[in-house]
């Protein structure tokens, strides 16, 4: 029988056991603790950040036969039946294949039934700003009169779609991208308890590669273990995903600092030639970019940085050689340029078109400089109005 998804197996299972989202679960514990409980709980974030499993915890803890409780018992009839997604008081819905209004009218049939067995009826609403507005306007009738011991927890990862007639009727629960060592911290315990020798780098890159996205990590972790075995290195993990060395973005971005368009034109053209996909390359210059702004104005960037590119020293030239006014208006060349490296034909020429008007602005002169040129030439005020 094939082994399971590693993202389903290990798929939290109480409060303590979600990665990176401490702020929420004790908030949610305490509202069961104290008796404060809402009718209606709305979950936005990234994705993979846990958002519905947080949902089945919080559906368990509900339920539980010891419950509701902080920690549900994870052994009882219920707890056991919402593990495996079979529970008849606690009912899911992918609101991107369920978005009509007629499908919402059926749910607001469904309310008006007590639980079967357990203290709640939950209903779990996935992706729900895939609703459609008259999908949204019924439900908002549900949501203003709700029946007693029935709760809504809604889940989004584009909340800026939720109409403010939903958001101001729930308790909204913001989730935080991950943190890398978290990530890589639950990325080591599965590899502990799975047997597999992957060394740090392995997980580090992993972990960076994921963006934030715990599911995304342990998805890439098992395309990886797929294609190298148990014995993974670096080398590895770097082929498969297409990452780019740091050796590359510091010549790329030397080549910017200094002026040089034939020098970046042909590191693009040698990382395309190579293999590597122009998106990752483009997302990885641009967390580069950013992390050189970090180190150029905090003193222990340590914790800033999204990721440790070599030795300080191979880098410490462009450093020297850049201005904090420099980087920070490349990074907001990279930012503004992506929508236009996103929706070219041919990429290469996206991202070297950005590149190149990067080059550009290395030859502007800053406002205050000008300014301070004026002043330094003595210029009077009739000679400043005529400019």
């Amino acid at each position: 029988m094939a082994s399971k998804v590693t993202a389903l197996a290990w798929r939290p299972q109480t409060f303590s056991d979600l990665v990176g989202q401490d702020v929420i679960s004790r908030t949610l514990q305490n509202s069961i603790k104290y008796d404060r409980l809402h009718h209606a709980y709305l979950f936005a974030g990234l994705r993979g950040s846990g958002k519905t499993s947080m949902a089945r915890i919080f559906a368990k803890a509900l339920n539980c036969e010891k419950g509701p409780t902080p920690e549900p018992c994870l052994e009882c009839s219920a707890c056991i039946e919402i593990r495996n997604n079979n529970s008849m008081d606690v009912v899911e819905i992918d609101a991107a294949s369920n978005n009509s209004v007629d499908n919402i009218r059926e749910l607001r049939e469904m309310v008006r039934y007590s639980a079967a067995r357990d203290t709640y009826k939950i209903y779990i609403i996935d992706e729900v700003h895939m609703l459609s507005a008259s999908a949204f306007n019924a439900l908002l009738k549900t949501l203003e009169e709700p029946p007693p011991n029935v709760v809504f927890i809604m889940a989004t990862t584009e909340l800026h779609k939720i109409p403010a007639t939903i958001l101001s009727r729930s308790q909204q629960f913001d989730f935080r991208q991950i943190p890398i060592f978290k990530i890589e911290e639950r990325v080591k315990k599965i590899v502990v308890s799975e047997s597999i020798h992957m060394d740090d780098e392995s997980i580090a890159l992993i972990s960076m590669a994921a963006k934030g996205s715990l599911r995304d990590a342990l998805s890439i972790f098992d395309q990886v273990v797929a294609a190298s075995g148990e014995k993974i290195t670096a080398l590895d993990v770097e082929s498969i995903l297409g990452v780019v060395k740091d050796i590359h973005l510091i010549d790329l971005m030397d080549g910017v600092v200094s002026g040089s368009a034939e020098r970046v034109l042909t590191r693009v053209s040698e990382l395309v030639h190579s293999g590597h996909d122009l998106k990752g390359v483009y997302d990885s210059f641009t967390s580069f970019v950013r992390d050189l702004i970090i180190l150029k104005s905090v003193t222990n960037p340590s914790d800033l940085v999204i990721r440790q590119h070599g030795d300080p020293e191979q880098f410490k030239d462009i450093l020297e050689n850049v201005s904090h006014g420099d980087l920070v208006r490349y990074l907001n060349a990279l930012l503004n340029g992506e929508p236009l490296f996103r929706q070219v034909s041919i990429p290469q020429y996206g991202f070297e078109l950005v590149l190149l008007k990067m080059l550009e602005l290395k030859k502007l002169i800053p406002l205050e400089t000008l300014i301070a040129d004026l002043k330094a030439s003595g210029l009077g005020g009739d000679e400043k109005k005529n400019i």
